[in-house]
């Protein structure tokens, strides 16, 4: 049982504070950068004034929509084609990919679009630089290699950085995770890629886990083996946290040590603004998923939410934005999905120890309520000799999967047969 929106919904924030600079670049999948906010040097009694939300970008129906928290409205920013993986820029402009491998730039003052660049195999994530003047992406070639890249904005020049293991097609996992993140300061360039395929044999530049630094070389990675994902940077870029077969864990750039935080897992982890919390979920693969919270600094985890909730994401120092996970009607086992909502502004959770209660906040928002309301799931299956190439624009789509079916053997015919009539005829 899972929401239907994993593949066509996905939302990004516009963070305010006191400092007037522009958000940097948003990460794939991750929060939005935002600047930090200094304390004073002397005592004052003015409230202190906090990184909260002011905007939302999200995906529906082939469009995307930006939600204002202050007017509690939604309003549609693009129409026409495939778009997906909204990112901030700064204030005034945001990015994403149209039409699977094209990635364009939104200036909402002039509402204009311009064209960044076209990748024939595709966008598979992509994230930008702290200074917006190099974007990294991963591009898919005809064979199903992923391609990290990065791709400088000012004259276009294109670096090839490494090809990760194989990404042949597959059924979808909770434990999936696309994500390329650069650090604060934009020395370091987080890449997960769990499509990627393979086992302790593939060498560490091909691992579908790995650290860059910005001239491209190799700074981490975790061996496939481990199965990692669900990683991000620490919000001062000196730390990566992870999951993998031993939990989550910890890898400090300035010592190369890696260690291990918690024995648990941890699903879509998204980090607060002051860097000493992260919230995850407990995996949306089940209606009684929970979002959790967990303490950098005490190492303990506390549940904020009650059954089905997952995806959160910080919108303030003590309030969560979270997706509600619905069953699909009728009998539905396994890589089902069901419906969605991904409602705004949804909850708020106080992470004090006194209080530390998760509770819904009600207000109007038709846009996001019943547009983003339910999906219907749609199974479409196309069968093709060997010899026929699919144009790369199919593959590429993040919700289409390929799986090379062979003949099958006198032997397994024959159990085939037997299993269908019952052990008749005999032979």
């Amino acid at each position: 049982m899972r929401r239907a929106a994993l593949f066509p919904i996905a939302i990004a924030l516009a963070l305010a504070s006191c400092n007037t600079r522009a958000p940097a670049p948003a990460a794939s999948g991750s929060q939005t950068g935002s600047p930090s906010v200094r304390p004073s040097a002397t005592a004052t009694k003015k409230p202190t004034h906090v990184v909260s939300a002011r905007q939302a970008l999200y995906v529906f129906q082939s469009s995307i929509w930006l939600y204002d928290v202050k007017t509690n409205k939604a309003r549609q920013l693009t129409q026409g084609g495939t778009v997906s993986m909204p990112k901030w820029i700064d204030a005034n402009h945001f990015s994403f990919v149209q039409s699977g491998n094209t990635l364009r730039i939104v200036d909402l003052k002039s509402s204009t679009t311009t064209d960044v660049f076209t990748a024939p195999g595709g966008i598979q994530a992509y994230g930008w630089s702290p200074d917006g003047g190099t974007v990294a992406y991963i591009e898919t070639d005809s064979s199903s290699y992923p391609h990290l890249r990065y791709r400088s904005i000012s004259d276009g020049a294109t670096q090839s950085v490494a090809t990760l293991a194989r990404a042949p097609g597959r059924g979808v996992s909770q434990f999936d995770d696309v994500r390329i993140q650069y650090t604060s300061g934009g020395a370091y360039v987080l890449v997960v890629y769990t499509p990627a395929d393979g086992d302790s044999s593939v060498p560490p530049d091909q691992s579908q886990f790995q650290v860059r630094g910005a001239d491209g070389s190799l700074a981490f990675s975790v061996a496939m083996s481990r199965e990692p994902t669900m990683g991000l940077f620490s919000r001062d870029g000196k730390t990566v946290y992870f999951m993998d077969s031993g939990g989550v864990r910890a890898w400090t750039a300035s010592t190369g040590s890696t260690r291990t935080l918690r024995k648990t897992n941890w699903f879509d982890p998204w980090q607060s603004p002051d860097g000493s919390k992260v919230a995850f979920d407990s995996g949306d693969f089940s209606t009684t998923v929970r979002v959790r919270v967990l303490d950098l600094r005490a190492l303990t985890v506390v549940t904020v939410s009650k059954p089905g909730r997952a995806r959160p994401v910080f919108a303030g120092p003590h309030s969560l934005w979270a997706q509600v996970v619905t069953p699909c009607p009728g009998a539905c086992d396994g890589r089902v999905f069901g419906a969605v909502f991904l409602i705004g502004a949804a909850f708020e959770a106080s992470l004090s120890p006194l209080v530390g209660r998760f509770s819904d906040r009600r207000g109007r928002m038709l846009p996001v309520r019943i547009g983003l309301a339910s999906t219907i799931p749609l199974l479409l299956l196309l069968a093709f000799r060997p010899e026929y190439a699919p144009p790369p624009q199919w593959l590429n789509r993040e919700n289409a999967i390929q799986i090379a079916l062979d003949r099958l053997g006198p032997e397994e015919a024959q159990e085939m047969v037997r299993a269908v009539a019952h052990g008749k005829p005999r032979w």
